[in-house]
């Protein structure tokens, strides 16, 4: 259970998505097609030195209970490299997951341990997802999904522009994640939501980014800082 939530939490992370509210009335707009809406948020990435935000939302359980989230993230893509300190759950309070080039190290909190991993190991994730095939720490949507089917599934008129929703279906069957849909505020193209489906109908995490943060200077000891006296076990294969 730690683990998968752990997983999500990281999917969340890559995907840097979510938002406190969608502003938008019932007009509609005709927009862009999805080539150029994932052309815009890969020039947007391009830019982005540092990022900073609180996810919070929901995932679900096999049974379909809801699980609170709450998570502080800190990432530099450039490098790469980013911090999650997880507040919800309560099962995982106060652990934290850091990845730094192509190694995640996993802090526990109740046993002051940190536990590294090759980025590539589903071990690394609580075999949620199959490491760096899932991970892309930067805003462009195009990488993190690449591979999946893409489309535009509607345009709203926001407060501030245009605000997309994009779909992207898993053309891997047996993958754990069906489906995802992405809200896209085109007055900065930052990704505002993130939704994750296991199937067509059945929700997986409903995550929404709180207190954003661009490019305000962070350093790498900054992002990777872990407890100096915590005990290092090497699962690296």
């Amino acid at each position: 259970m730690v683990g998968g939530l752990a997983g999500a939490l990281l999917v969340a992370a890559a995907a840097m998505a979510a938002s406190l509210l969608l502003v938008a009335t019932t007009a509609r707009s005709q927009g862009l097609p999805v080539e150029a809406v994932l052309a815009e948020l890969e020039q947007r990435a391009e830019r982005l030195h540092d990022i900073a935000f609180v996810l919070e939302g929901e995932v679900r359980d096999e049974a379909g209970q809801r699980i609170a989230v709450e998570v502080e993230v800190l990432a530099i893509p450039s490098l790469p490299a980013a911090s999650l300190y997880i507040i919800q759950p309560d099962a995982l309070a106060d652990n934290m997951i850091v990845v730094v080039g192509d190694e995640v190290r996993n802090y526990t909190f109740l046993t002051n341990q940190v536990a590294i991993y090759d980025i590539a190991d589903p071990d690394a994730f609580g075999g949620l997802v199959q490491g760096g095939d899932a991970l892309a720490l930067d805003l462009d949507l195009g990488r993190v999904f690449e591979g999946w089917d893409a489309r535009v599934e509607s345009v709203e008129q926001g407060s501030d522009g245009d605000v997309y929703t994009l779909r992207f279906d898993n053309l891997d069957a047996d993958a754990t994640i069906h489906h995802a849909t992405l809200v896209i505020d085109a007055s900065d193209w930052l990704p505002l939501r993130l939704t994750l489906y296991s199937d067509e109908s059945t929700l997986f995490a409903d995550l929404r980014l709180m207190g954003l943060s661009v490019d305000t200077g962070l350093d790498a000891d900054e992002v990777t800082w872990l407890p100096d006296d915590a005990e290092v076990l090497d699962r690296r294969r």
